[in-house]
């Protein structure tokens, strides 16, 4: 398919600072546009006192004039375009021009990438979600006629249903998304009668968590210079050096401004992060834009409630700095690509997990059939002294196992 010439718009506060953070959005939006398909001819970004009264009328009449120009009918805002925006920026920039927004290009590329019924599920829901309260009375969508960024996946096939159809079609989705829900929960509640920690990846998009995944889990990934690779969670188990097995997982990448129509879809599988008990917060120590990473993770952890979970950050692409660069006090620096750095890294893994574990003495009598069910299970035997009535134990087992042995639990 060949490339859509693209313009991308956004608006700063005023201010040097405000402005350079400005650009550094609109380049991260480039590289959005880039996935979804588009090729950026110009960008304009405009300096305001209120940043959020969007573009004014004489930006948007520069701009039109550079769609004529430059024969680029797709205008990318990196700010969000409410309706009435929408309607506004449409009769000056004339019906020829499509108006696409950050939160649309977003969902565009995951509707390319969604593989599985869930991910098809989720992405289709927070497309008919945003979409929704933009449609006409008419029932039609603004600059969404034809095929190309923005217009893209599941949600495509609806754009000529009417609210009523629309929603129906939302709560058809809520309501499969409920059932997956129901299923995530009976298999988290199997996993956590056999417990072992929790291990989960979280990051910025394209930092390299997925190559990461592979590395310890030495099993192969889908990993390539994408955004949004990894839409549904894999999970596999992976021994922890002088601790013991654990599963890790590896989840959604984030990225600044996630839409929250996109957190509320995915929150099914994002609550798989909730219940970490560490999270491995994998950043790109090679970019300039690391707080930017930060802020974004930040964001999305607070919404889904997972500010609490002990964290441990993983600065990847070491390698590509220079060799005499200062290691980070507040993390471990890693290269997945080269797989350096992780005996530190499974030490930092260990350390977060050392409350995890608990060894106590414990007798367990022969014909306690129960309780040696689940030693053998659960439980690592460190020591072991055989009586005529049982066996005398020192057992390693997971903190949340010890109440179910407390008639066998010896005072230490």
């Amino acid at each position: 398919m060949q490339p859509e010439r693209v313009i991308l718009v956004g608006t700063s506060e005023k201010g040097e600072a405000a402005r350079l953070r400005g650009l550094q959005e609109l380049d991260e939006l480039e590289l959005l546009a880039a996935q979804a398909g588009g090729v950026v001819t110009y960008r304009y970004l405009q300096s305001r006192d209120n940043p959020d009264d969007g573009l004014g009328p004489g930006a948007l009449h520069e701009i039109a004039s550079k769609v004529a120009e430059l024969e680029s009918f797709v205008v990318v805002s990196n700010d969000d375009l409410a309706p009435s925006r929408l309607h506004q920026w449409a009769r000056i920039l004339g019906p020829e021009v499509r108006l696409v927004d950050r939160t649309q290009v977003i969902l565009d590329i995951f509707a390319q990438r969604a593989q599985t019924r869930e991910g098809r599920i989720q992405v289709e829901l927070a497309q008919l979600r945003y979409l929704l309260p933009r449609l006409r009375q008419s029932g039609r969508t603004p600059s969404r006629a034809g095929a190309g960024i923005g217009t893209r996946g599941p949600g495509e096939t609806h754009l000529e249903m009417d609210r009523r159809k629309i929603r129906a079609r939302i709560k058809n989705l809520e309501q499969s998304i409920a059932a997956l829900q129901r299923e995530r929960t009976a298999r988290r509640r199997r996993r956590q009668y056999h417990r072992v920690p929790l291990i989960t990846l979280v990051g910025y998009t394209n930092v390299g968590k997925s190559t990461l995944f592979q590395r310890l889990t030495r099993r192969p990934q889908l990993t390539q210079d994408a955004l949004f690779v990894t839409l549904d969670p894999s999970v596999h188990r992976i021994l922890i050096p002088g601790t013991g097995p654990a599963l890790l997982t590896d989840t959604v990448g984030f990225v600044q401004r996630l839409p929250h129509t996109l957190v509320a879809a995915f929150r099914a599988t994002l609550d798989e992060v909730a219940e970490a008990d560490v999270l491995l917060e994998v950043l790109d120590a090679s970019v300039p834009t690391l707080d930017h990473q930060q802020e974004a993770i930040e964001q999305v952890l607070g919404e889904i409630g997972a500010h609490h979970i002990k964290r441990i950050k993983v600065y990847n692409q070491w390698d590509k700095l220079p060799q005499d660069t200062v290691k980070p006090q507040d993390g471990v620096a890693i290269s997945a690509r080269y797989d350096t750095g992780f005996e530190e890294l499974y030490m930092a893994i260990a350390h977060e997990l050392t409350d995890f574990y608990l060894e106590r003495w414990i007798f367990v009598r022969w014909d306690d059939v129960r309780t040696w069910q689940r030693i053998y299970q659960d439980v690592q035997i460190v020591q072991r002294q055989d009586t005529e009535d049982g066996a005398r134990m020192l057992v390693r087992a997971p903190a949340h196992l010890i109440p179910l042995l407390t008639g066998s639990v010896e005072e230490n």
